[in-house]
């Protein structure tokens, strides 16, 4: 698998999805309303790419195995200049390519991009009901680092 910068076309086929995506898990997770939850995703989209694809500090890829898209990452850089991380906003394997350990590649070879850049850290935020991401998390080395909790009454 390799990562390949993504095009505008892959952008502009990846943004709306993703951001209902994240709506969507913002709805399971917090309980908001479908409203709610979009307008939250729109609002956090145009904070952290108000320039798009183009937009400074972001790097978004597209997976790749042999010529078939398989999913999507990307991460951005944040903190002062003498506290530089990256920071993973999103991931996706598409259902298809999903248990064949693409997740983990994927993750494997965004460390090899963050070297690249000459950060030490990658951090990344994971809703507590996504299991399957939070156990893939543990097994490369990722520790919690802050919990939030809700009690339903």
């Amino acid at each position: 698998m390799k990562l390949i910068k993504m095009t505008q076309f892959e952008f502009d086929q990846w943004a709306p999805r993703s951001r209902e995506s994240y709506a969507q898990d913002k709805m399971r997770a917090n309980g908001y309303t479908k409203k709610e939850a979009l307008e939250i995703a729109e609002k956090d989209f145009l904070s952290s790419l108000p320039e798009g694809l183009k937009s400074k500090d972001n790097y978004l890829f597209t997976m790749k195995v042999e010529e078939a898209n398989v999913g999507t990452i990307w991460f951005a850089v944040k903190g002062d200049v003498d506290n530089r991380k990256a920071f993973i906003y999103d991931i996706i394997v598409e259902e298809s390519f999903r248990g064949q350990g693409l997740g983990r590649k994927a993750m494997v070879l965004v460390e090899d991009e963050v070297k690249k850049i000459g950060l030490k850290e990658i951090g990344l935020h994971v809703f507590g009901f996504n299991d399957a991401a939070i156990h893939l998390y543990k097994s490369l080395g990722y520790q919690t680092t802050d919990l939030v909790m809700a009690k339903t009454l």
